[in-house]
């Protein structure tokens, strides 16, 4: 496994980690109580400036998911559902009982998905910007389809801040070989878990009910992703979170307000 293009990350250490077979690419940094950070369809590199700032309250251990950064894929491991099974054996496997969990986005989904299997196996629970529940009905989008939107279109709805790297034709053609090439495989595995059902589990609203963590929901008040029905879906499934808006951030608020999230989050964990 080569994990190059990595050097927002350098702050901390990045190294293989084999679970169950599957070789995954795992970052760790800081020193403090366990945090397991998921990350969203920006891969692990993108959520850099987020995890720096955790890693001053915790030790963040942090996993590029099956498919994405360098880490395998594995064909036993086809949907978000099994990430969610995935990711306890991983728990398991590095002696954390009850961490705090992180999720992103895409990762809130995978977060949601292991507390339901699990309900008391995190400390605290904070889904940020999560996905996840169904994303439309027959007639209504409640979340943007982001592989029918270009990536300039795409950079822009994603957060407030200056696009990450590679979010248009211009930028992305400069894009050294070793990014260009994570970027795509980042790309590739995003399309084999959300492509359809469109970024959703449709039995998840069912399920969340038996989260029993204490938990947090951020939004970015600019989000050009998700819809405010959507946001209400989530409340409702989650009827007991606390839920926050954060000014000034879109979808990727890690990416927009990365000091003061992370912030939330470490008062939110107690630390």
């Amino acid at each position: 496994m080569q994990s190059q293009g990595l050097e927002e990350l350098s702050f901390g250490t990045v190294s293989a980690l084999d679970v169950l077979g599957t070789e995954l690419e795992f970052f760790e940094a800081g020193d403090g109580p366990p945090l397991v950070f998921l990350h969203g369809l920006d891969g692990l590199e993108g959520a850099a400036p987020l995890q720096r700032e955790l890693a001053k309250h915790f030790t963040v251990y942090a996993p590029s998911h099956p498919g994405f950064g360098a880490s395998a894929g594995s064909p036993r491991i086809n949907r978000v559902d099994d990430l969610g099974y995935f990711y306890l054996d991983m728990l398991d496997q590095l002696g954390l009982d009850r961490p705090v969990i992180v999720g992103t986005s895409f990762g809130g989904w995978v977060a949601a998905e292991m507390l339901t299997k699990e309900p008391g196996r995190a400390a605290q629970l904070v889904l940020v910007s999560p996905l996840g529940l169904p994303t439309a009905d027959r007639r209504e989008q409640y979340v943007a389809d982001i592989f029918m939107l270009s990536r300039q279109e795409l950079g822009k709805r994603m957060q407030v801040g200056e696009p990450a790297l590679g979010s248009d034709m211009k930028t992305l053609a400069t894009l050294p070989e070793d990014r260009l090439r994570r970027l795509m495989r980042n790309d590739e595995a995003a399309s084999h878990f959300g492509w359809t059902p469109y970024m959703s589990n449709h039995k998840l609203g069912d399920r969340t009910h038996r989260i029993a963590s204490p938990t947090l929901v951020v939004w970015g008040e600019a989000d050009g992703i998700v819809g405010a029905k959507y946001r209400d879906d989530w409340r409702k499934a989650l009827p007991r979170a606390d839920v926050e808006t954060f000014p000034d951030a879109g979808h990727r608020v890690h990416a927009d307000q990365p000091a003061r999230l992370a912030a939330r989050i470490a008062a939110f964990a107690g630390r």
